[in-house]
């Protein structure tokens, strides 16, 4: 069930522009603003050509980094309208409509990314420490749920995923029958890997949760299972959100053709 929530990101005008002028002066302008914006981004000492003001950008917002190659072919198209001295009664190039539509979705993520929240807005359930194992599988198993958040005695929030409960099984295998329904949570949390799960805030972008899932898997050793939302991204306040890679690849921003 979705939390409702704000949402104060404008939604840029993508209506087809027939006539070639107004489509290049659209163009322009809104490729002027997502050049003041990158260069506001990076604050640079002298101005960069656009090229490597992308690049320098990228280092500060996910959703550039995401968008580095396509703003980077845009600029050429920049440059072929731009260039020419009798601009603009002769223009020798414009933007097709599927073009400059295509370039209005990338400079809105630029611009003004999709935040966490209400995106992955959600109830989420925790559970304590103390709480049964066999009653927090059974919740897994109605929800289908491969993760669930725990609060601990000292308010902190973690994971358990159904990897450490296999791996704390594995361990017990040998030991007395219905071991899982004494066990307590507390029980398998140790056998969970650090570095497993993340807070952020809601103000991050879906950029950041892809590039947190994208650096675990291609920089760290440890698999990142999920990542929660809270008020103030603290691991100390209840979760208002929860995101995991499946969320983000049946995600239709993330889906489109480049």
């Amino acid at each position: 069930m979705l939390i409702g929530g704000c949402n104060n990101r404008k939604d840029y005008d993508l209506r087809m522009v027939t006539d070639p002028v107004d489509r290049a002066e659209e163009f322009i302008q809104l490729f002027n603003q997502v050049e003041t914006f990158l260069s506001l981004l990076v604050g640079p000492k002298k101005p960069l050509p656009f090229v490597q003001l992308v690049d320098a950008a990228s280092i500060h917002s996910a959703a550039v980094r995401a968008n580095n190659g396509h703003l980077k072919q845009f600029a050429k198209l920049r440059n072929a309208i731009v260039h020419d001295t009798e601009y603009p009664p002769h223009i020798i190039a414009v933007p097709s409509q599927e073009a400059l539509l295509r370039f209005k979705g990338i400079a809105q993520e630029v611009l003004e990314p999709s935040p966490l929240i209400p995106t992955f807005a959600t109830q989420v359930h925790c559970f304590t420490h103390n709480d049964s194992l066999s009653g927090v599988l059974r919740f897994m198993r109605k929800h289908d749920f491969s993760q669930v958040i725990v609060r601990g005695e000292d308010r902190r929030l973690s994971i358990l995923t159904v990897e450490g409960i296999t791996k704390w099984l594995a361990d017990e295998v040998d030991s007395i029958e219905n071991l899982a329904s004494k066990a307590t949570v507390n029980n398998v949390l140790p056998l969970e890997p650090l570095g497993g799960f993340v807070i952020m805030g809601p103000k991050k972008t879906i950029f950041d949760a892809v590039d947190a899932f994208s650096n675990a898997v291609h920089i760290k050793a440890t698999r990142l299972y999920a990542i929660a939302i809270t008020k103030d991204g603290s691991d100390s306040e209840d979760p208002i959100g929860f995101v995991t890679p499946w969320d983000l690849v049946h995600n239709p921003r993330l889906r489109q053709e480049p």
